[in-house]
């Protein structure tokens, strides 16, 4: 709901209530030759560019710092960025990663936005094949083993 606030000259100014949810959903799917992962970040718009700033280039740079992909060896895997799309409220980061091993024994860790929100909760979704493994983090999580 909004609240109004009485500005200068009489005019009121509309605040519009931020939203209660703090949550971002983030898609792995491996590709069927098992060499590629799409990785798709689903955010709120605001909350993003408030924490990233604007362009492609900060949003990227966001991202490789706080969705960290690690192979069976504990390499960092180096993610592609790809493109932003805004749908409605939300804003789509759309990324790659080759993975020449496929998916055993990589480690996920997810840290948007729990800098900026003590409830922030990150979901991580993976699918490979007909195989889908859900993966949740809050502030404070470590990484998680894509089973």
């Amino acid at each position: 709901m909004a609240a109004l606030i009485p500005g200068l000259s009489g005019l009121a100014v509309s605040l519009v209530a931020a939203h209660p949810m703090h949550t971002s959903v983030t898609e792995l799917a491996l590709a069927r030759d098992g060499q590629r992962l799409a990785v798709s970040v689903r955010a709120f718009a605001d909350d993003f560019a408030a924490a990233a700033g604007a362009g492609d280039s900060a949003a990227s740079g966001y991202i490789r710092e706080r969705l960290v992909l690690t192979d069976r060896h504990g390499r960092r895997l180096a993610l592609r960025w790809e493109a932003r799309e805004a749908r409605g409220d939300a804003l789509i980061l759309r990324l790659s990663v080759l993975m020449p091993a496929g998916l055993a024994g990589v480690e996920a860790r997810n840290t948007i936005l729990c800098e900026r929100f003590h409830d922030q909760v990150n979901i991580v979704r993976v699918t490979s094949g007909s195989r889908a493994t859900t993966l949740v983090f809050t502030r404070g999580s470590g990484p998680q083993t894509v089973p």
